[in-house]
């Protein structure tokens, strides 16, 4: 009698809810009984080998499932990271705060998404724009205001350069590189100028805004916040040392990172912090205490851009990412630390990963996609030559407006083909395989952790010709032979004006021995000394920038004066050689080299003004 009881309270609750049953699980389909093993195992292969440290927090359903630390805060003392107490850095994951920030206001109707951000911005503010189309604040959140990605004075290992948001966008202004709505090109400045909008229409600061309406409406209270710029900040006394790997198993401290336009990536906290934010997006009843109205939160999460149809894009700022079920986030990185917030609204499922290193992508980009899962379900069976989609690629997010465009230039994509399915993808120094799984919808198959942040590629086609590489985070260029051919000529012209100054000893020398006129010689040696000073001055402005990538670009100034000084003094004494040539009689051999060295001055100095060497 009991079991029969049993059995029919059993069919009842099935009829109530078929799955309640079922283990609860990951999207992945890992039992949430299994997932701390799971994690504990990850962590086991990574940690203090690829990875100094991680907190974890895993979120299902209102509560929280998994909050755990992992390897060391503080090396040297062997500090362990606390889930609870342990502060990171959280780099670009601060972003969604302003396009919660901004959604609220829209519900306020204080702000349209539609409308030019000029209406909301003082007169005159930006000055660098090159299109006549407005910039919307749709814009700004689906990164296509078309701006360069502005690498100066975005932060600093020293807290003494923070100004004010308003100071710290004025100076740090990119150009205008693509019509607005056309490209998506990832910009830390258009994220960072929502921000200012929310603080010039709620007429306080963005951090104080974000704690009166965003942190203090959690259910626990948190600890976060805007560091150094919010003034009642105590998060840095529990914050973790941030570190750079230096091989295996081996690490070194990396610097702090402070920013001006702290919108963007400023803010500060613990993984359990995060967690409070996420079950704060995904609701029991889907009122959230962040919105007034339900609409609110799922227009939210409505996508507002893709490259095609079935491809994820962005969601109001987060980033979809095509797990096994529609899920939405962000990643961050800062000089020394990482980090990634991934939620599966509809399973009410998120998961926080915070890293004390820079660049780290195993816990990142691995773990996190062992818990959400990757759809790389193949939707048809008729699909183009694949061979249609090889080539080089230059990224959309890029500077355009100084020395570091050449840096730019060189991190280029590559794609071949693998096989009639399937394409090799190259960047970065790694690769990986996608499998086309819809006309030119290619999906990651296998590959280095990197690619697990661009999991989708879409090859754009017009009349036959491939326009363009979209993942969800940006665009792909075909690179064009203007570049191709500017940097082999900045190359063999560099390597040409290296080598005469290193023959100038030897040519002195065989002078000495023939007794010969050195007067006619000196303007040409002039000249290649001037070409190998500005080699040697161009040189040292990559390693400080490659050294330490946090800088103002006043600390350039007199690299660039310099640089201005050598061109021009190399150009009279170009004049004076060419002066030389005319009125001078010469063997047919020694006429070749001076017109050679003059030709390869010329292709040097026109390839340091494209590459915008001279500021």
């Amino acid at each position: 009698m009991k079991s029969f009881i049993f059995f029919i309270v059993f069919i009842c609750v099935l009829l109530v809810n078929p799955f309640l049953a079922m283990a609860a699980s990951t999207p992945s389909g890992i039992p949430l009984e299994e997932v701390e093993d799971v994690v504990d195992q990850f962590a086991s292969e990574h940690i203090g080998q690829s990875t100094v440290g991680a907190s974890i927090v895993i979120v299902k359903d209102g509560e929280i499932v998994l909050a755990k630390g992992y390897g060391q805060g503080d090396v040297e003392n062997n500090v362990p990271i606390d889930a609870e107490t342990s502060v990171f850095e959280w780099g670009s994951i601060s972003k969604l705060f302003v396009y919660v920030a901004v959604m609220q206001l829209v519900e306020e109707g204080k702000l349209d998404l539609n409308e030019d951000v000029q209406t909301y911005l003082p007169e005159g503010f930006l000055t660098r724009l090159h299109y006549d189309e407005p910039i919307t604040i749709m814009h700004l959140i689906n990164h296509q205001a078309g701006f360069e990605d502005y690498v100066f004075d975005l932060g600093y290992s020293d807290k003494a350069y923070v100004e004010s948001l308003e100071e710290g966008l004025r100076r740090g202004e990119p150009k205008q590189i693509y019509p607005p709505g056309e490209v998506v090109a990832y910009s830390n400045y258009s994220n960072a100028l929502a921000g200012y909008i929310v603080e010039l229409v709620t007429g306080q600061p963005f951090y104080e805004y974000v704690e009166e309406q965003i942190f203090s409406t959690y259910d626990e209270p948190v600890e976060a916040a805007f560091v150094p710029n919010d003034p009642t900040s105590t998060v840095e006394t529990n914050k973790v040392n941030g570190y750079l790997p230096a091989g295996v198993g081996e690490f070194i401290e990396g610097n702090p990172f402070y920013v001006s336009i702290y919108p963007a990536g400023g803010l500060n906290g613990t993984a359990l912090d995060l967690a409070q934010f996420a079950l704060a997006l995904m609701p029991e009843d889907g009122e959230s205490p962040l919105f007034q109205s339900e609409s609110t939160l799922e227009e939210l999460f409505t996508q507002t851009y893709a490259p095609t149809d079935n491809f994820p894009g962005l969601a109001h700022g987060f980033w979809e990412f095509p797990g096994s079920q529609r899920t939405v986030g962000h990643g961050g990185n800062t000089a020394a630390f990482s980090s990634h917030f991934q939620l599966v609204p509809d399973e009410r499922f998120g998961v926080i990963v915070l890293t004390n290193q820079g660049g780290e992508l195993h816990f990142t980009q691995e773990l996190m996609t062992t818990l959400v899962g990757l759809d790389t379900t193949k939707t048809t069976s008729s699909l183009p030559d694949t061979s249609e989609v090889s080539g080089s690629f230059q990224q959309s997010r890029k500077m355009d407006s100084s020395f570091i465009r050449l840096y730019y230039s060189l991190l280029m994509m590559s794609i071949e083909p693998h096989d009639n399915e399937s394409i090799v993808v190259s960047f970065g120094g790694e690769s990986a395989i996608y499998q086309q799984v819809q006309p030119y919808v290619y999906a990651l198959d296998e590959g280095a952790p990197l690619f697990l942040t661009m999991p989708y590629l879409y090859a754009q086609m017009e009349d036959g010709e491939l326009v363009k590489v979209s993942s969800s985070a940006g665009d792909y260029f075909p690179n064009s032979w203007m570049n191709q051919a500017l940097l082999i000529l900045l190359v063999v012209s560099c390597l040409y004006m290296i080598g005469a100054v290193l023959t100038i000893p030897i040519v002195f020398l065989l002078r000495k021995i023939r007794r010969s006129n050195k007067k006619s010689a000196k303007p040409f040696i002039g000249l290649q000394l001037l070409s190998f000073a500005l080699v040697v001055n161009v040189g040292i402005m990559a390693f400080r920038m490659l050294a330490d990538t946090a800088r103002r670009f006043s600390e350039f100034y007199v690299q660039i004066g310099l640089n201005y000084v050598l061109l021009l003094l190399a150009f009279l004494f170009f004049f004076f050689c060419m002066k030389r040539i005319r009125r001078e009689q010469t063997s047919k051999g020694l006429l070749f080299l001076r017109i050679l060295s003059l030709v390869m001055f010329v292709l040097f100095a026109s390839s340091l003004i494209y590459w915008r060497m001279l500021g």
